[in-house]
């Protein structure tokens, strides 16, 4: 979990004996995912044109005495494919570890063939008899798909763009739910701080929507530097909104709902939620009762930055239509 691997940018720009090493890395990661189960597009892969000195694609570019070592004296050809790459990974695994002292695992310059962070993942590629390997990923196999792109730079052109897009995690487990929210949340707001720091934010403005809050923003949470509490905290000087919904204001961290300006409370079950809103929003005290006995759906007590006042209110069901 802790290997390195480089962005293509990053990877561009290496000098070539880093490049070298830096694309092993890579093929040992596609080597990785593709023993684990994981499908590729292959096509995509060459077409992306990684190489490094000799090595491209899926041939790591062995030294010949080295591969002639590995498969006893009858290498056959440089590895086209992953299963290939696969094939010559697992022997390379297994001289290396058969032969510890072998100077073929030492490079012309006295290096190491294979340094520390390779070596980690040829580990997890091919364990042995200890570690789970790559079982350990299998389980996420059902998340995978093979045609899939950089959705968070593909996200972050639709805001720049002024779309709306909508990220449908209502069948995802609590885990999975917490990293898309997280890993997207931190890529919005990094882009628009950068956007921000070199006077790029113009007229655009990101408005974010949670469902389910309570499953996101916890009360325990004591880390006041988290994206969320950003959100709360800097978001609009760089043009970023939250809205968020739950059922239970008493699950919501207590600082995120201290900087919440604008409040729709509908139906709240019990006397804990209710106290738990006029304590945050002194508006609220005095209509708990009112708020525990309607039930009339769309009915809602709005508290807003500019009327710092109860309005009652009846909202509508939203429900499009076809022009």
């Amino acid at each position: 979990m802790q290997v390195a691997l480089p962005t293509r940018e990053e990877f561009d720009v290496l000098a070539n004996n880093e490049k070298l090493r830096a694309l092993r890395r890579i093929q040992i990661f596609w080597a990785i995912l593709h023993k684990a189960g994981f499908s590729a597009d292959e096509k995509a892969i060459q077409s992306a044109l990684w190489s490094a000195n000799r090595a491209r694609d899926f041939n790591p570019a062995f030294a010949d005495d080295f591969r002639q070592a590995i498969y006893d004296g009858s290498a056959p050809s440089t590895p086209r494919n992953l299963g290939e790459l696969v094939t010559e990974l697992e022997k390379a695994q297994a001289f290396r570890k058969a032969n510890t002292t072998s100077p073929l695992l030492t490079t012309g310059s006295g290096n190491p063939l294979f340094e520390p962070d390779a070596v980690a993942l040829l580990d997890f590629f091919n364990p042995g008899t200890t570690g789970g390997g790559v079982r350990v990923i299998r389980p996420y196999l059902q998340f995978h798909d093979p045609k899939a792109a950089d959705f968070v730079k593909e996200i972050l052109q639709f805001l720049d763009n002024g779309r709306t897009v909508i990220l449908d995690l209502g069948n995802a487990t609590d885990e999975i739910r917490r990293y898309f929210s997280d890993y997207l949340s931190k890529a919005i707001f990094s882009h628009q701080e950068r956007k921000f720091v070199t006077n790029k934010l113009g007229q655009t403005f990101v408005q974010l929507y949670f469902e389910e809050a309570h499953n996101l923003f916890s009360p325990d949470s004591k880390d006041l530097t988290g994206v969320y509490a950003r959100f709360a905290k800097e978001g609009a000087k760089f043009h970023i909104g939250m809205v968020y919904s739950t059922q239970s204001p008493s699950t919501i961290n207590k600082e995120l709902l201290a900087q919440t300006e604008n409040f729709f409370v509908g139906h709240l079950s019990s006397q804990d939620e209710t106290r738990a809103l006029s304590r945050v929003q002194i508006a609220y005290a005095g209509i708990e009762n009112d708020i525990l006995r309607a039930r009339t759906p769309g009915y809602m007590r709005m508290l807003t930055q500019s009327h710092r006042f109860v309005i009652p209110l009846q909202a509508y069901k939203f429900e499009s239509k076809i022009l």
